[in-house]
């Protein structure tokens, strides 16, 4: 009888630190004031993107992508000859793909663009579904937000306008100091349709530097279809 409880007893000492080896208790094993490890906890992996949504999902990359290039062809065949974009080049300005309302079983946007050209802004309906143009629109008088690309043009011409040293003085004046480089500047716009802007694409610009305040260059329009500034009266 006291072998089998000898046995035994040995048999559950192995089995304890047996159990303990493979719980893999290594941080403490050998100092026993050593903190536990941390289990390690990854991410799962982001499920991939799909190439189309369905019903009333927000466009995917794809679709935005597709929906650009189908409206681009056709302007190129329906739409205003001639167009170009903020910097003169040929092809309407790209402003925004939205997804379009319609029939939740079929996919639409609307690509609005600009063209500089006629000043006036295009919408192209695109049926995603069936991969073609539906329609193509122009209306003057239209003005939505403008692009990053827009802005960036804008600060540009005020920054080499004779208007520009006026900014640069405001910019002193409220500041202590005037910008050296136009890179310094971290820029917004509104678009402005007053006078003497009513037919053209314009911009105010708000501008600071990064920790400042914003300086006031509310009399100061910059006219991206004419090419110049203004400043109001």
């Amino acid at each position: 009888m006291q072998k089998r409880t000898t046995a035994a007893m040995v048999a559950a000492v192995v089995a304890v630190a047996t159990l303990g080896w493979t719980l893999g208790s290594s941080a403490g094993a050998d100092d026993p004031g050593a903190a536990p490890a941390v289990p390690r906890i990854t991410e799962p992996p982001e499920a991939p993107v799909p190439a189309s949504g369905t019903g009333r999902d927000p466009l995917t990359p794809a679709e935005i992508t597709r929906a650009r290039d189908l409206a681009l062809a056709g302007l190129a065949v329906t739409g205003p000859g001639g167009a170009t974009d903020v910097t003169g080049a040929a092809g309407p300005e790209l402003l925004t793909i939205r997804r379009a309302d319609g029939e939740p079983t079929a996919r639409r946007a609307d690509v609005l663009a600009y063209d500089y050209r006629s000043d006036k802004l295009v919408k192209v309906a695109v049926d995603l579904t069936a991969g073609r143009v539906t329609g193509t629109f122009a209306a003057t008088g239209m003005q939505p937000p403008a692009t990053p690309r827009e802005v960036a043009a804008a600060v540009d011409l005020l920054w080499r306008h004779d208007l520009g040293d006026l900014m640069r003085e405001r910019f002193r004046q409220a500041t202590g100091a005037a910008p050296a480089t136009a890179a310094e500047l971290q820029p917004s716009a509104q678009t402005y349709t007053g006078e003497p802007c009513t037919a053209h694409r314009c911009v105010m610009l708000l501008l600071h530097r990064p920790g400042e305040p914003y300086v006031d260059l509310t009399d100061l329009v910059v006219d991206l279809s004419a090419g110049t500034v203004v400043r109001l009266p």
